[in-house]
């Protein structure tokens, strides 16, 4: 009796649901994390309504740092393990490479700026502040130049991470309603009643 092979979490033309809930679930939080910042930073001058936005920016960054690690984990099993996730859509050649490059710059990006923004925190001296409800003291000593140039790399991240979900967000639309089709999970069989 020849042995089971073990069930692919993703069927050759869906992703599976611990991919679409990393994926969509990502999608937004990495989302609301933009606008929080690009509106606390660019549109809002300074008083009450910054603030709060900048201490929800904070909180919820260092609160997505778990499930992002483990989105790059996930990530890096199935790069290793064959029908781990569906077939790509693109035929072989520069534009397949295109978007293997879009999303392992959009994982990367997403971890560098996980951990520069509370590092221009702790390069302060200053503990995160996670909504309220904890924080996260300094591991580091007070460090203007690490404080500079993490501020630096983060808003630097901030319009790669822009630009990158552009090219993201074109290519998913090149493939229409396929590429949705692949994220959103399979559809429901018709009842036979």
């Amino acid at each position: 009796m020849p042995a089971l092979a073990p069930r692919s979490p993703s069927s050759p033309t869906v992703y599976g649901p611990v991919s679409r809930l990393a994926h969509w679930g990502g999608a937004l939080l990495t989302i609301a994390l933009l606008a929080l910042g690009l509106i606390a930073e660019e549109l809002l001058p300074d008083g009450a309504l910054r603030k709060k936005l900048w201490a929800w920016h904070v909180g919820l960054g260092m609160l997505a740092l778990l499930p992002l690690l483990l989105r790059a984990q996930w990530s890096a099993l199935a790069l290793l393990a064959r029908g781990r996730r569906p077939a790509p859509l693109s035929p072989p050649g520069p534009l397949r490479w295109l978007e293997h490059g879009v999303h392992a710059g959009l994982l990367v990006v997403m971890l560098v700026m996980a951990f520069s923004g509370p590092l221009m925190y702790w390069s302060e001296g200053e503990p995160v502040h996670v909504l309220g409800w904890f924080s996260v003291p300094s591991p580091i000593e007070a460090n203007a130049a690490l404080h500079y140039y993490s501020g630096r790399l983060h808003d630097l991240g901030s319009k790669l991470l822009l630009a990158l979900l552009a090219l993201h967000v074109a290519g998913a639309l090149r493939h229409g309603r396929t590429s949705l089709r692949r994220m959103a999970g399979p559809r429901p069989q018709p009842s036979t009643r």
